[in-house]
């Protein structure tokens, strides 16, 4: 009992000292910030080094001529980050990864003073991220929960089949439905995806029928050893669909968990990054395609945010509130 006592007696301490800490905290919105660049691009030829850094500059550039927040900064420093893998070695190429993949990051690296001092959020600070050339973003999760990795295994024969099965299995995602078109080039899903396009190249999504979507699962689940048991489930569940319910686009909304795809319009639909959408007269570093993440809070949700942030304003939040979104579509002309 006395322990018990003395337990609950440190923990209130703990929480009074983490209060006092807090409050001790005061967020500078108004101090006046810089704009820094940095870049991280890694594991590329120098030439395509070159010329994707130089074509990430054009994003970087546009929204720091064009977004508010960057006119005039004004809380924090905006330190702009390029990330990048120009030959993913973990990764099973696929024919849907034609052009160069990276991130253009936003951190907004807030300014408060504390006992005195001066100081600037620098590990992890709140973030906004621009996925380019992406074809593993803008939806859910890779169908499957396969995300493209080369496995490894002792057998180097079985580790190069089961690569090739990977990556054809990994194409398959599922996509939430169109919330609005908000202008050409610039399209919003449910869920705040956002995908900026060239509306004058074929669908950068297409649909996946029930029979590719199987006949992957069934490939990879063959070659895959100590789960036959799994292979020859599926393998009864293929023979049963009909071959007009093969032949139909592909849903995730079925009854049955493992074998989880339908032809009914039940659940969302599955689909694959179409190869011809990329412009390949263009170099891979060309930035052909877009995805970030974009939803408007409301005023209770954006003040329940800083209530729970310690005070400081949600800088992602009002990025996405201030961003001229209709323009986004110029940036791939």
């Amino acid at each position: 009992m006395k322990q018990n006592i003395l337990s609950t007696l440190l923990s209130f301490l703990i929480f009074l000292m983490s209060l006092q800490l807090v409050a001790q905290r005061i967020y500078q919105p108004e101090k006046p910030g810089s704009w820094i660049k940095s870049v991280g691009i890694s594991d590329c030829d120098k030439g395509r080094k070159v010329a994707f850094a130089k074509n990430l500059s054009v994003i970087e550039e546009w929204f720091h001529q064009n977004h508010s927040m960057f006119k005039a900064i004004k809380g924090f420093d905006a330190e702009v980050y390029f990330f990048t893998d120009c030959n993913p070695e973990n990764y099973q190429y696929r024919p849907c990864d034609y052009g160069t993949w990276g991130d253009v990051d936003f951190w907004f690296k807030l300014f408060w003073m504390e006992n005195g001092k001066a100081l600037r959020w620098n590990i992890e600070p709140p973030h906004y991220s621009i996925k380019i050339n992406s074809a593993w973003s803008g939806h859910p999760a890779n169908y499957g929960g396969l995300d493209g990795y080369r496995v490894q295994v002792d057998e180097p024969k079985l580790e190069q089949a089961l690569d090739k099965a990977v990556a054809k299995y990994s194409e398959f995602f599922c996509v939430f439905e169109v919330e609005r078109e908000i202008a050409a080039g610039v399209r919003l899903y449910k869920d705040g995806n956002l995908v900026v396009f060239n509306p004058n190249r074929p669908a950068y999504w297409i649909p996946a029928t029930v029979k590719e979507v199987m006949e992957a699962r069934l490939n990879y689940w063959k070659i895959k050893t100590g789960d036959k048991m799994v292979y020859d489930y599926l393998q009864k569940a293929y023979s049963d669909f009909t071959p007009e319910d093969l032949n139909s686009n592909a849903y995730n909304g079925s009854e049955d968990d493992l074998v989880e795809v339908t032809a009914q319009k039940s659940g969302l639909q599955i689909m694959r990054f179409n190869p011809e959408y990329w412009d390949r007269t263009k170099p891979r570093s060309a930035v052909q395609f877009m995805t970030m993440f974009y939803k408007l809070y409301s005023e209770i949700e954006t003040a329940e945010y800083i209530q729970n942030n310690n005070g400081h304003p949600d800088y992602p939040g009002l990025f996405m509130k201030n961003l001229d979104v209709e323009k986004l579509g110029g940036l791939l002309k």
